[in-house]
């Protein structure tokens, strides 16, 4: 930390924000001091939230740790707060990407989704109850997927899933959130060794997907899909 913050003076300025963020109708704990007096965290719930729980921890080093605690697997983040006014960021960023995430019940149905036949870098593709989001995995995951199957079960099992769209989406340009009700058009088809959905939203937009033809993600969307698009779909 610097001359213009130590752990009081940012405790001091997480007291001012804890009163706005209870008039704000927010149920937010006191300033919550370690028992070394080495860490001070504050604990944030909102009504409006589809996380229940919202922790934002400052330790004596300067690090920072905002947890974002659903029935999902937990959100961490960590950076380095090197002054009161990056403090006074992290809390503003931590609260905004709180009310930003959603919590849903999701079915993976493929890790092997790219975005095209010159998109070799594998992806996560998830159906949502409103749409499909499809999140880009890496290179090792898809050097681990090779060219078989990622080892997908042939009706995976829905799962609570906990996402921030804004996030996925900026984390890179071949993440996707296609929402069902702004596709205009779908065509869902298979091969031998790829299988694809490619749609046409309302604006126009274009999206291709494929994936592997041994997982189980065309079935799948076979069976979902139609009762959703009607005869939007060509399957």
């Amino acid at each position: 930390m610097t001359d213009d913050m130590n752990l009081n003076t940012a405790a001091e300025h997480l007291k001012s924000r804890i009163r706005g963020w209870r008039a704000e109708g927010m149920r937010v704990s006191d300033a919550l001091w370690a028992a070394d007096g080495r860490m001070v965290e504050v604990r944030i719930e909102s009504p409006s939230w589809q996380i229940p729980l919202t922790v934002i921890q400052l330790y004596e080093s300067g690090h920072a740790r905002a947890l974002f605690l659903s029935p999902a697997d937990p959100v961490e983040e960590g950076r380095q707060v090197p002054s009161l006014d990056a403090w006074s960021t992290l809390l503003t960023e931590t609260v905004t990407r709180a009310a930003r995430l959603r919590h849903t019940q999701a079915q993976l149905l493929t890790k092997t989704c790219t975005t095209g036949w010159l998109d070799w870098i594998h992806g996560e593709l998830w159906l949502l109850p409103e749409g499909l989001l499809r999140i880009r995995s890496g290179f090792m995951a898809t050097l681990a997927n090779g060219s078989v199957s990622a080892g997908l079960k042939a009706q995976e099992p829905y799962r609570p899933l906990t996402y921030d769209p804004e996030a996925v989406l900026a984390a890179h340009p071949t993440n996707k959130l296609i929402p069902f009700a702004g596709i205009a058009a779908g065509r869902l088809h298979g091969g031998l060794t790829a299988s694809g959905l490619e749609v046409v939203m309302t604006d126009g937009t274009r999206h291709k997907l494929l994936w592997s033809s041994l997982d189980p993600a065309r079935r799948l969307l076979r069976e979902q899909l139609p009762p959703v698009l009607g005869a939007r779909l060509d399957h």
